[in-house]
């Protein structure tokens, strides 16, 4: 029997986490549909064995998350090629993030080429890649990569090396898939979002696999939560700064929990920005009938109320929560009887400088 193996490819915040939860705990509906979701070098619902050990064969150090597994990739490869051989299914789904980042280093490249030349004979390979815009996803990856507590410098500078080149040159992402497998065999779709469907990537994922989801599956909850891009560089920051991770967490928290008591008081957008350009630009028409009006009428009708940018809405709750644990310090400090404390510890210091009990003094 012909067989497949179909590699899931996607950037990370590309859904992946939410459709590799799927699949594992819905191995016997996907059996039943002929497709198997194999449990060898599966970890964390992910096979991202496959990868790291490729990776860490060529020398790989940065980005691995702890992965020290000795095991070379042509043994856990050999695993995944003798499972499929004896699956009683006609396709294999195997799923990682870090299969994407093989068009990021040539040895990898290279390695995997000759493990697939050992590949049984007659199993067909494919890949389904999902990408997202190149804008939101850079900015998704920084966001994740702050929330995986690892330094980066801000984004301009992060994308001159920190963020891998693969993040926003998706010819280096998915041409290494090309020249691997044929490009016919590489389906290449877009990553969906959709707040009144949050089973879109599902239906699109399983769909191509000619799997329907039932209702009762299509209930999706966010299994990889985006950090809030409102406190994103005060933790950045944070981080570079080598605070305590407890610290960080905590600060986190209340940053959160302020910027969800600002949200709660926040006005619905309503039409007073539209509303007002309309009235200035008829004011301004108005002035030009007055026959001693001496303004520079073209330069205001050009300059009409705009509404605030969001970066800047958010950048300024941001200062706000800063400037309220500012003040909340300094409320505490103020409230603190400092004069008591330094009376004691000046006797303090004086009996250090006597001698304590007899013995003699310290300094």
């Amino acid at each position: 029997m012909t067989k497949t193996l179909i590699l899931h490819i996607a950037h990370y915040k590309s859904g992946t986490t939410a459709l590799q939860v799927f699949a594992a705990e819905h191995q016997r509906f996907l059996a039943d549909h002929g497709v198997d979701y194999p449990d060898v070098w599966r970890d964390h619902a992910k096979h991202s064995a496959l990868l790291f050990s490729i990776l860490r064969q060529i020398g790989v150090t940065k980005l691995m998350h702890g992965y020290a597994k000795p095991v070379p990739p042509q043994k856990i490869w050999g695993d995944l090629f003798d499972h499929i051989q004896a699956s009683p299914h006609p396709v294999t789904l195997v799923s990682s993030e870090e299969l994407m980042r093989i068009g990021q280093f040539p040895a990898a490249q290279d390695v995997l080429r000759n493990i697939l030349e050992t590949r049984p004979a007659g199993l067909q390979v494919r890949a389904i890649v999902y990408l997202r815009d190149p804008a939101s996803h850079v900015r998704s990856w920084y966001n994740q990569l702050i929330k995986m507590n690892r330094p980066v410098a801000d984004l301009n500078t992060a994308l001159n090396g920190d963020i891998e080149d693969i993040h926003f040159d998706y010819r280096r992402a998915v041409a290494p898939w090309c020249a691997l497998l044929g490009p016919e065999n590489v389906d290449v779709r877009a990553y969906r979002f959709d707040r009144e469907n949050p089973a879109a990537l599902h239906d699109d994922f399983f769909g191509s696999l000619g799997i329907t989801l039932t209702d009762a599956m299509r209930a999706m909850e966010d299994h990889n939560p985006r950090l809030d891009d409102r406190i994103s560089e005060l933790v950045r920051l944070m981080q570079n700064l080598d605070f305590p991770q407890a610290t960080i967490s905590a600060i986190s928290k209340q940053a959160r929990a302020y910027m969800a008591a600002q949200d709660a008081k926040a006005v619905t957008p309503g039409s007073g920005v539209p509303a007002a350009r309309t009235r200035a630009a008829d004011s301004v028409d108005w002035l030009r009938t007055l026959p001693n009006c001496n303004l520079p009428l073209d330069r205001f009708a050009q300059n009409l109320p705009e509404p605030m940018p969001q970066y800047e809405i958010d950048r300024n709750l941001l200062l706000g929560f800063v400037f309220s644990e500012f003040i909340q310090l300094r409320q505490k400090v103020n409230q603190s009887n400092l004069t008591k404390l330094n009376e004691s510890l000046d006797r303090i210091e004086e009996r250090l400088a006597q001698g304590v009990g007899g013995q003699p003094p310290l300094f």
